[in-house]
Order: C-alpha cells, then sequence, then structure tokens
C-alpha cells in the first residue's frame, strides 16, 4: 500500500509560510496538494498554531459578542425580577 509522498523540508517550510499568512489547515492541504489531517498533523508536531482568515476571526468575534449580550442581558432581567 502507497502511503503518498514523503514529508520534505521544502513541504515544512511551505507549511510554515502558510500559516504565518493565516490560511486554514483545509486551504492549506488545498494548496499543498495533501490530506487535512496530515496537514494538522505536521503543524501540530511543528509546535504552530493554526492558521485562520481575517473574516473566520470577525464572524467569531461577531458570535461571540452577540452571546455575551445575551448572557449579559438575561443576568440583568433575572436581577430585576
Amino acid at each position: 500500500m502507497s502511503r503518498g509522498r514523503p514529508w520534505s523540508a521544502d513541504d515544512a517550510a511551505q507549511l510554515r509560510r502558510l500559516v504565518a499568512a493565516g490560511e486554514t489547515d483545509a486551504r492549506i492541504a488545498e494548496t499543498m496538494a495533501r490530506h487535512p489531517d496530515l496537514i494538522r498533523r505536521q503543524r501540530r508536531a511543528a509546535g504552530l498554531a493554526p492558521g485562520q482568515s481575517r473574516a473566520a476571526t470577525v464572524m467569531l468575534m461577531r458570535v461571540n459578542r452577540r452571546r455575551l449580550g445575551k448572557k449579559v442581558a438575561g443576568k440583568y432581567e433575572k436581577e430585576g425580577s
């Protein structure tokens, strides 16, 4: 059974560049023509934090802000009763 092509120093350097650019594991896997699980394992082994696009970061900030707002509003409603 073939296990694909081996991971090279060039692949590791490209992975570091793409993570630093904020790319997600899925996008990196597409770019490098590798499986996303392999990218995730190699990134973790290299001690790199997962990449995340600016749009995804903004979207998560909005969701968290809404959740926090609902929690705070609910807290004050309970105290006022």
